[in-house]
């Protein structure tokens, strides 16, 4: 008796393996497209994250340019066909890797929507890439975070946003980073590279790597501060999120620098884990700066607590400020190898500030060998060297100046800018509005924003003189970027400037006309005190326009100028500009200029501007006043 209850329980066993015959399987998977069909899941807000839908111009389409990613040969542009195609997926098992396996959030949602009863579908089999994945990655809570522009790397000027999954481990630095971006050509040149990422000549893909090589790169090579902003996801959404990254690996969007970009593509993973925060929607603009998804993350509620980790940087020349310049000096002498580090020791100096020097030469020994500045045997040699002689100073107690923790990148004004307001030019009176859809210059509240940087993309200004009726395309900068980082004997930091666009300019005293123009500048910055540089810079000049003599100018010269913050709020930026023709046209004389112009801090989305500038542009001698009221949004 016994010996047959055993073989009925095998039997019944067996029986649950069994899978459903084809005409029962046939017959469910018309049920599960019917349901689906009531409900229209095709149109759930949750399907089309998972499928990257956004509304456009072009009606409802996939940001997914990839084929593999998708079921159905419409698929891309219609939802419901890759819904349809889905289910037909769950009764194959002929696919490989099986559609169970290669789409799990997919499935994950539609057994939750649909309550799709496992018994009578083909059963799934295991998915040990998935299962590793999750495994691996442990993921328990995750972390956006802001990496602070790079104003050298165009890819990087306006900032980075990236994800950490933190598990159980208690160290960030062993989390996970998951980060989307543009598969570049090494080969490819500055101007290349723009035009691409502009245009959608690169392909973009999210990629998994350890938390500690983001921070590696940006942190201590890049000198990029890093925000990192703790959000309320619970595990059951951070495996939602995981899932949907499952989904994702190695799958091509095109990537555009504006809009599809690094930071856009990550609010589909965030969406996927929490779909009530509806942040892609709150994208739906024609760019997208990665500090206003950021501040999307904020609004929807999803910041915790936020971290500031300076960059490698900012830590050296903040060491740098407690010590005297001989200490300072000697801290530099032992990382070149030119003193040895027992000499601090024998220093006549407190030893707290023994410590403070040694760990000044730590520090930049450690920066130096990440951006390979040293061979690694001399790093190797002068660390163990630099650590031995901290420690037989022991513990010294002393109240160090903290590190100053800057203004959050948050709390700046946001990126796009419009203004109003009017002014004279000689005699003669106008009305200016303009328009910016990104960044910053020198006159906006500089709060949360990389000191000395100015980056606009597309701003543009137009004018109306009543008294002649006239309209006028005043200024239209495709693009326009400065770097005014103060020379510092370590970092040995130069300025720059390129800017390319149109503007309107005198030929005559009766006379204007739109020049297309180009210009670059390379230079140097000091520091003059805190919030106050002053700068100089070598340029050259290209004009275009059919009222010069043989179309066109070139020429060089150059700029001088200070930026300065008086007090909070209230930004100057004084400078004077003289460029002489040397081929074309060069007998009409230099363009000379003199500026001074201000912004005023009203609250952190709104200034005042007052310009005031005087120019000769072929022997033609302006003077020129504007006052605007600036709104960011």
């Amino acid at each position: 008796m016994r010996a047959l209850s055993l073989f009925l329980l095998v039997l019944l066993a067996a029986g649950a393996r069994v899978p459903p015959s084809q005409a029962a399987a046939d017959a469910y998977l018309a049920e599960l497209k019917g349901r689906a069909n009531s409900l229209a899941l095709h149109e759930d807000h949750y399907w089309r994250i998972l499928l990257h839908v956004r509304p456009g111009i072009a009606g409802t389409r996939s940001l997914v340019d990839d084929p593999r990613f998708f079921l159905s040969p419409s698929g891309k542009t219609e939802p419901a066909a890759e819904l349809s195609a889905t289910l037909d997926g769950l009764f194959d098992n002929t696919a490989d890797p099986p559609y169970f396996c290669r789409f799990p959030a997919r499935y994950a949602w539609l057994a939750r929507s649909l309550e799709i009863d496992p018994t009578r579908i083909p059963r799934p089999p295991p998915c040990p890439e998935v299962d590793n994945i999750l495994r691996v990655i442990d993921g328990q809570s995750v972390a956006m975070v802001f990496a602070s522009g790079y104003v050298n790397s165009p890819a990087s000027m306006f900032g980075h946003t990236f994800l950490r999954i933190d598990s159980r481990l208690k160290s960030p630095l062993l989390s996970f980073a998951v980060n989307y971006a543009a598969r570049t050509d090494p080969a490819d040149g500055g101007l290349t590279f723009t035009f691409k990422g502009m245009f959608g000549g690169y392909q973009g893909f999210y990629s998994v790597m350890p938390y500690y090589d983001k921070v590696r790169e940006y942190s201590n090579i890049d000198q990029r501060d890093l925000w990192e902003y703790s959000l309320n996801l619970t595990p059951d959404q951070v495996r939602r999120m995981l899932l949907h990254l499952v989904e994702m690996k190695d799958i091509a969007t095109d990537y555009f620098f504006f809009d599809e970009n690094c930071s856009y593509e990550l609010l589909f993973l965030l969406d996927a884990a929490d779909p009530e925060a509806r942040l892609t929607e709150t994208m739906d603009r024609y760019w997208v700066i990665p500090m206003d998804t950021v501040r999307a993350v904020i609004g929807a509620g999803l910041v915790d607590n936020v971290v500031w980790r300076p960059s490698r940087a900012i830590q050296i020349r903040h060491a740098r400020s407690l010590l005297p310049d001989r200490e300072s000096d000697l801290a530099v002498e032992i990382v070149d190898g030119a003193a040895p580090a027992g000499t601090v020791l024998s220093e006549p100096i407190p030893d707290a500030t023994k410590a403070r020097t040694l760990d000044l030469a730590a520090l930049l020994a450690q920066y130096r060998i990440a951006k390979k500045g040293m061979e690694h045997k001399d790093f190797q040699e002068r660390f163990h060297a630099i650590l031995s002689a901290r420690t037989r100073l022991g513990s010294v107690e002393e109240v160090a100046k903290p590190l100053p923790v800057p203004a959050p990148p948050e709390d700046g004004h946001r990126s796009a800018r419009a203004y109003l307001g009017g002014g004279w030019r000689g005699s003669e009176g106008f009305l200016e509005a303009g328009i910016r859809p990104a960044y910053h210059d020198y006159t906006d509240p500089p709060g949360g924003y990389t000191q000395g940087s100015l980056i606009e993309f597309l701003s543009g200004a137009v004018r109306w003189y009543p008294e002649g009726d006239r309209f006028r395309l005043q200024q239209l900068d495709l693009f326009r970027i400065e770097s005014l980082d103060p020379f510092d004997p370590i970092f040995r930091k130069k300025s720059w400037k390129v800017r390319m666009g149109f503007q309107t300019r005198e030929f005559t005293e009766e006379k204007d006309g739109l020049v297309t123009f180009a210009e670059a500048g390379i230079g140097g910055t000091i520091r003059l005190r805190e919030g106050a540089v002053a700068y100089l810079l070598g340029e050259v000049e290209g004009d275009f326009s059919r009222d010069y003599h043989g179309a066109y100018r070139i020429g060089g010269g150059g700029s001088m100028g200070v930026l300065a913050e008086p007090v909070r709020g209230w930004q100057i930026w004084l400078e004077g500009r003289g460029i002489w023709g040397v081929m074309g046209e060069t007998g009409e004389g230099p363009d000379l200029s003199a500026s001074l112009r201000q912004g005023f801090r009203i609250g952190r989305d709104l200034s005042l501007k007052a310009d005031l500038s005087w120019s000769v542009t072929r022997h033609v001698e302006r003077t020129e006043g504007t006052l605007t009221l600036n709104r960011y949004f």
